[in-house]
């Protein structure tokens, strides 16, 4: 029985055809499987490889100024702000192997899904999290001083810019996912741990 993966129609690997197959072949990972993610958009097809490269862009970039647990708690945070379980699971287990302390890891994603800053951080992390929360709540009350206490936190322009675009990224996964009712794979992560079991 074929593992349930959307809400629409989701057309497998084994059955693709024409601009499906490409896009499939472009975003297949290193098994040779494609993700739940990118098999749930399998009905436009169009959108998946662009959407990957807009992906890879900002979180797999070299040019990113930003940590790569940064980005991902980043990324995490924008995910429990819209409610996407399935980027909070992926990308938390990112954060925690990037973070490299999974106790500290877990005190602060626990602290973020209660709706609290987590404690003892230094006011980069804390500056980066408020940035990201008002983008993601108040888009509509952005100002240009909501950059200032970034920059007094040490971020620069092109460190803020990409804050910006991985936060506004991650609010159209989020919605992408919730409205597709994309369900996790048996691993999650860069890591490929397994699963935890549905909520």
């Amino acid at each position: 029985m074929t593992q349930h993966i959307a809400w629409v129609e989701v057309i497998p690997q084994d059955k693709a055809e024409g601009t499906l197959a490409e896009a499939y072949d472009t975003v297949k990972g290193k098994d040779g499987k494609v993700e739940n993610l990118y098999l749930a958009m399998s009905q436009t097809p169009a959108a998946i490889q662009p959407a990957d490269a807009h992906y890879l862009a900002l979180l797999h970039n070299p040019d990113n100024p930003l940590e790569p647990w940064l980005a991902e708690l980043v990324s995490t945070y924008a995910a429990i702000l819209c409610g996407c379980r399935y980027a909070v699971v992926n990308h938390g287990a990112n954060f925690r192997m990037h973070l490299g302390d999974e106790p500290r890891a877990d005190a602060i994603l626990q602290a973020l899904e209660a709706g609290e800053e987590p404690a003892n951080e230094d006011s980069r992390m804390l500056a980066a999290l408020r940035y990201a929360r008002k983008l993601s709540l108040k888009p509509d009350q952005m100002n240009a001083e909501d950059l200032d206490p970034l920059r007094a936190a040490g971020f620069c322009d092109k460190g803020i810019s990409y804050l910006i675009q991985i936060t506004a990224a991650f609010a159209y996964w989020a919605r992408m996912i919730n409205g597709l009712g994309t369900q996790l794979g048996e691993t999650v992560g860069l890591a490929n741990t397994p699963a935890p079991e549905p909520e």
